[in-house]
């Protein structure tokens, strides 16, 4: 029971770490990062908040290597800040959120540094594609040509992508 017990305060502690780093993240690119106007360049705070622990535990203990993950587009923050806590994203790239060369706004497979399972930049493309991926691999599956253990498809979606 003990080990229960400090597995899931370990877990809290990464919890808030993300958490706090997916806030100063986004603070950092509207309040501190130099720049030549004065335009912020938003994130979104409350949409990070909102599945922080979500996150804590999938990331934290639930996920396998074959596992996907479509992050909803707003709650790129925190997912960033999950990859740098896993040692997948740099501090650099966190600095210049949103900006030229930074972690991208929305996960993207092609501008992100990061693993990024699912590009979701489009609001709403994140659970239609995790559910057309469990339908190719349970295709693919059932041909005999699956060379690897099968993985969960994992939809994260807020209001926007309902």
């Amino acid at each position: 029971m003990k080990q229960i017990s400090e597995q899931l305060s370990l877990l809290a502690d990464l919890e808030r770490k993300a958490l706090w780093l997916s806030t100063w993240t986004i603070h950092n690119a509207n309040s501190i990062r130099p720049k030549t106007d004065d335009l912020k360049v938003g994130g979104h705070q409350a949409s990070s908040a909102s599945v922080s622990t979500l996150m804590a535990a999938l990331y934290g203990a639930v996920l396998r290597p074959e596992d996907r993950v479509a992050v909803k587009p707003h709650a790129s923050p925190i997912f960033h800040a999950w990859q740098y806590l896993l040692g997948r994203q740099t501090r650099e790239n966190l600095e210049n959120f949103r900006g030229f060369g930074g972690a991208q706004s929305y996960p993207s497979r092609t501008k992100d540094a990061d693993d990024v399972d699912f590009s979701t930049g489009s609001v709403g493309l994140g659970g239609a594609m995790a559910v057309f991926a469990a339908m190719v691999q349970d295709y693919v599956a059932a041909k005999g040509w699956l060379q690897r253990p099968k993985g969960r498809m994992i939809s994260i979606l807020g209001d926007a992508e309902l």
